[in-house]
């Protein structure tokens, strides 16, 4: 099998969409012998930063000595994306050779099943797979969608993290945060050790209740570990950051960590990883403090306040619900500099756009509406009638590409361009830079 008959069979996968159950991908995990039980695991879920979670805390276990898989979603531009090992991503040679070993197996269990595997199911079943393979030592899993039917839950996750509960995905896990606290909780397993930074009571008490059903150890962000501090770091001609410090498990307090990431929301993400880390390396070997500082410093989170350019700055998000939304408005207010900021903006039409745009719109010099070239993007002129309803001035350009040209030229050299609304958006930034890097290599050829 080519990689590229490999990415047609999981792309005609795609219409199946979400269908909540374990039974078909642990039918097919027991027809591969359960490769999932062959390493460690440490098991993410949340409503926001579960990925800045995940890759923080898989570098910080590299740096340790460990082997590491990571398994991350959703992706930006390719599907290997979503698999590594020590970092690198998994190869198109041995994406294509797993699912072609795989593919037997898929007949026989969706035979079973009587179903088909979705995407998700089967990318899932690549990565056991080849993190057995490749024989990893531990796997840092990120959750799809919810937690409890979610196809990574086969994992036995030693540790086992809530970044947050929030209001999205509504149609699939909940109309209302208790319910959604229902699915989350279910990674948690029994004996293992919870890291949360949820503060809402309630939703605390979802979480307590679980982890004593199950036997499990709770550490809660403010209580068990906290910021000691975070101080954006602005200088010229270096890139945005952050120094934080963090007071971890057994008191241990991790100084001057410079952080390449912007937002409190990203220094709170990367204490969830320290302690997730924490608790995974220290019954196994005593770690420096350079161990962790190393890693952190090094980490990058594609999408997530990803600069894109200097001059201007610009910068892509993935915030794809009000409460991202929220956190990126305060990061862009606190933590950068610039003399006005424009925002262009395209949300999935199963998102809260309307409560996306209600905060964006109220910190934006000029406010763009532009859509991806996603199926499940909002036509612009939808997003306008959201607009108009909170009282909020903006453009509409569906050309993404004339969007970003009016972004520039209100931005100036002075201002700030941020993209977001949703990772489909963030894509078509790191594509309309790609066209643009090699638009001007080719004049500069000539």
């Amino acid at each position: 099998m080519k990689y590229s008959q490999a990415v047609d069979y999981l792309d005609s996968k795609v219409v199946l969409g979400v269908k909540p159950s374990l039974e078909r991908i642990k039918a097919l995990c027991d027809l591969m012998g359960n490769p999932q039980k062959s390493y460690d695991s440490i098991h993410i879920t949340g409503t926001n930063g579960k990925t800045s979670v995940a890759r923080m805390a898989s570098s910080i276990l590299m740096e340790c000595g460990f082997a590491v898989g990571l398994y991350t979603s959703p992706h930006l531009e390719t599907v290997r994306e979503r698999i590594c090992v020590n970092g690198k991503l998994i190869s198109v040679d041995d994406f294509a050779r797993t699912l072609d070993f795989l593919l037997p197996l898929v007949e026989e269990a969706e035979t079973a099943a009587g179903e088909e595997l979705t995407y998700f199911e089967v990318v899932t079943a690549i990565a056991y797979s080849y993190f057995q393979e490749k024989g990893v030592d531990v796997a840092v899993f990120e959750v799809g969608m919810g937690g409890r039917w979610d196809a990574t839950n086969l994992v036995e996750g030693e540790v086992a993290v809530i970044t947050n509960i929030e209001m999205d995905h509504m149609s699939e896990l909940g109309r209302t945060k208790k319910e959604i606290a229902s699915e989350k909780v279910g990674i948690i397993k029994e004996g293992s050790i919870l890291i949360t930074a949820e503060a809402e009571r309630e939703m605390l008490m979802a979480i307590a209740r679980r982890c004593h059903d199950v036997g499990a150890e709770m550490k809660v962000f403010g209580r068990d570990f906290k910021l000691v501090y975070c101080v954006p770091y602005l200088a010229e001609g270096e890139a945005p950051s952050q120094y934080i410090s963090v007071l971890g498990l057994g008191e241990r307090i991790i100084k001057d960590i410079r952080l390449p990431l912007m937002g409190k929301h990203q220094a709170v993400n990367a204490a969830c990883a320290i302690v997730a880390a924490q608790c995974y390396t220290d019954p196994r070997l005593k770690t420096s403090e350079d161990c962790f500082k190393r890693a952190l410093q090094k980490t990058t989170i594609p999408g997530r306040l990803e600069i894109l350019s200097t001059s201007p700055l610009v910068v892509c998000d993935g915030a794809h619900n009000a409460a991202a939304a929220q956190k990126l408005a305060s990061t862009l207010i606190s933590d950068f500099e610039y003399e006005n900021l424009v925002l262009v903006v395209s949300i999935s039409s199963d998102k809260d756009a309307r409560g996306i745009l209600f905060v964006l719109g109220r910190i934006a010099s000029t406010l763009i509406l532009t859509e991806s070239r996603s199926s499940r993007a909002l036509p612009a002129d939808k997003l306008e009638r959201f607009c108009r309803m909170e009282g909020i001035d903006c453009i509409v350009e569906p050309d993404f590409s004339k969007a970003m040209k009016l972004a520039y030229n209100s931005a100036g050299t002075e201002g700030m361009i941020c993209v977001t609304g949703s990772l489909f958006t963030v894509a078509e930034s790191k594509i309309f830079f790609k066209r643009q890097k090699a638009s001007k290599e080719m004049r500069q050829d000539r």
